[in-house]
C-alpha cells in the first residue's frame, strides 16, 4: 500500500512541478509582453492554476458560503499540506509564508508575485512589520488570510488563536471573517509527519476529500470579542462538519 501510495504522490508532483515550470514562464511573459501586472493578475494566475492542479492532486471539496465583497482579514484553522491549495481557489488575498519559502527556486519568486509576503516568525521587528504590512494591505483594498492557530492542529476543536492578528483588526476597524476547513480522513490531518511523508500520505491516496466554509463578517474595537467569537464559530462548524461524514476522530 505504502509503495502505491508513493507512487502516486510522485506522479502527482511531478505533473504539479512540470505544470508550475510552463506556467510561470508564461506567467511572466504574459505581464512583461501583454498584461499589465499587478497583484489582482497574480490573484487571477494562481486561481487559474489551482483551478487545474487542485484535481490533479486528487482534491474533491465542498464550500459553503462566499467571501464577502468588503476587504478582510479572513482567519482559518490549520489542517494539513493541502490547506493553501483548497482556501486560495476560493479567495483573492495576500498570505503569510515562512521566510524560508522565498528561497526556493521559481516557486518562491511566483509566491510574491501572486500575493504572499514573507515572516520570520522568530523576529520581533518582522512581526512588528506584519502587523503594519496587513494594515497596509486592507486599506490598499485587499485582503490577508491568516491560520490564527500558527500551525497544524490534529484535533476536534481548534487550539488556541494568536491574538495579533485581532488586535490590528480591532484597532483599524478591519472586518474579520472565519473560515472553517475539515478533512474527511485522519491521514489528511498533518502531525508529526515530515512534509514529504505528509504529503504521500495525503496525495497518495485517490482523492482528498475537505469541507471550507466562508463565516459571518465580524466587526469590533474588542480584539478579544473578535477572537472569542471567531474561534466559536469555527469550532461549531468544525462539529457539524464532522458529524456524520468525518472519519477523523472516530
Amino acid at each position: 500500500m505504502i509503495i502505491f501510495k508513493t507512487i502516486l504522490a510522485s506522479v502527482r508532483l511531478f505533473i504539479f512541478a512540470v505544470a508550475l515550470i510552463i506556467a510561470y514562464p508564461l506567467f511572466l511573459l504574459s505581464i512583461k509582453t501583454i498584461i499589465k501586472y499587478n497583484i489582482k493578475t497574480g490573484f487571477k494566475f494562481r486561481r487559474d492554476f489551482l483551478k487545474f492542479i487542485n484535481p490533479v492532486l486528487g482534491i474533491r471539496n465542498k464550500i459553503e458560503g462566499f467571501p464577502p465583497v468588503q476587504p478582510a482579514i479572513y482567519v482559518s484553522n490549520h489542517r494539513g499540506i493541502l490547506d493553501f491549495f483548497v482556501t486560495l481557489k476560493y479567495l483573492n488575498t495576500f498570505i503569510l509564508s515562512k521566510a524560508e519559502v522565498r528561497d526556493i527556486p521559481i516557486l518562491g519568486k511566483a509566491s510574491e508575485l501572486t500575493g504572499i509576503f514573507f515572516v520570520k516568525r522568530e523576529d520581533k521587528n518582522s512581526r512588528k512589520e506584519t502587523r503594519k504590512a496587513i494594515k497596509d494591505i486592507i486599506e490598499s483594498g485587499e485582503n490577508v488570510l491568516i491560520f490564527v492557530e500558527g500551525t497544524t492542529n490534529v484535533n476536534k476543536l481548534t487550539a488556541d488563536f494568536k491574538k495579533g492578528t485581532f488586535e490590528v483588526a480591532a484597532a483599524n476597524n478591519i472586518p474579520v471573517v472565519p473560515i472553517a476547513e475539515e478533512y474527511k480522513y485522519k491521514e489528511d490531518l498533518w502531525e508529526n509527519n515530515s512534509t514529504w511523508q505528509q504529503f504521500v500520505q495525503t496525495a497518495g491516496k485517490c482523492f482528498t476529500d475537505v469541507k471550507l466554509a466562508f463565516g459571518p463578517v465580524l466587526k469590533s474595537n474588542d480584539s478579544q470579542y473578535l477572537m472569542d467569537e471567531s474561534k466559536n464559530w469555527i469550532d461549531n462548524k468544525l462539529l457539524e462538519m464532522q458529524k456524520g461524514w468525518s472519519k477523523a476522530f472516530d
